[in-house]
């Protein structure tokens, strides 16, 4: 068969992969609609085939891995890890206030309280109402009908100025509610702020009051629509006295 014809001189490198592009390039096209060049090429690629296990067996290195991955695979930059807020920045946001005594002196009880102090817990619980601890004062808030399971205390600065109260096993409520703090003086409430509570009904909110909460006497929290109420209208969940 005349080579320009047929490419069947191109047939055994063409089955080895050897050729360039643009000569693979004809090849193939040539096959596409030569029958004698493709039943030519059928033994060439069966012999290609074949080249593999003409060789003898040899036992590679116990290392020959290792090298040929390193050098096939691009080393894997080490992965950046994200910066976690400490537990002080995560509380920062509750106590910015003009005290930096008093920030401190909050955060240090609640972390005390979220570790398990069980003597404070039970030392406010006791009293009933105002016990002292180191700089602050804590109000115990008990539980009503509505919650029977929650508790929840009341940390407010020395001077009665700042508080945050730290609730615990409160229902969880659905999107279009949260929980109302309200500050009670001569039967009128004011509201400290609305929180919500996770899963495990637990909740941290810092006290919003136009005085000081020294001058309340009373405190309750309440279910309200969420964003809060001007004034209760859902069932009260915690109330304590000073």
């Amino acid at each position: 068969m005349a080579s320009d014809l047929h490419v069947i001189d191109l047939l055994p490198a063409y089955a080895l992969g050897c050729l360039g592009e643009e000569e693979a390039v004809r090849v193939s096209e040539h096959l596409a609609h030569c029958a004698a060049c493709r039943a030519e090429l059928v033994p060439y690629q069966d012999t290609a085939d074949q080249l593999a296990l003409a060789a003898p067996d040899a036992q590679p290195p116990a290392r020959l891995k290792q090298r040929l991955m390193r050098r096939i695979e691009p080393p894997r930059a080490a992965p950046v890890p994200r910066p976690q807020p400490g537990w002080q920045q995560a509380l920062a946001g509750l106590f910015r206030r003009p005290s930096s005594g008093w920030a401190l002196a909050s955060l240090i009880v609640i972390v005390a309280l979220g570790a398990g102090n069980v003597w404070l817990w039970e030392r406010a619980s006791r009293s009933g109402a105002l016990s002292a601890a180191g700089s602050m004062r804590v109000v115990a808030l008990a539980a009503t009908d509505a919650a029977p399971g929650a508790s929840g205390k009341l940390v407010i600065s020395r001077d009665g100025e700042y508080g945050t109260l730290v609730a615990d096993g409160l229902p969880a409520l659905d999107a279009g509610h949260q929980y109302q703090v309200w500050l009670i003086r001569a039967g009128q409430p004011t509201s400290g702020g609305v929180f919500s509570v996770g899963n495990h009904g637990y909740g941290v909110i810092e006290i919003l009051a136009p005085e000081p909460l020294g001058s309340y006497p009373s405190f309750s929290v309440t279910v309200e629509p969420s964003g809060g109420s001007p004034a209760p209208t859902g069932a009260e969940e915690l109330a304590g006295h000073l």
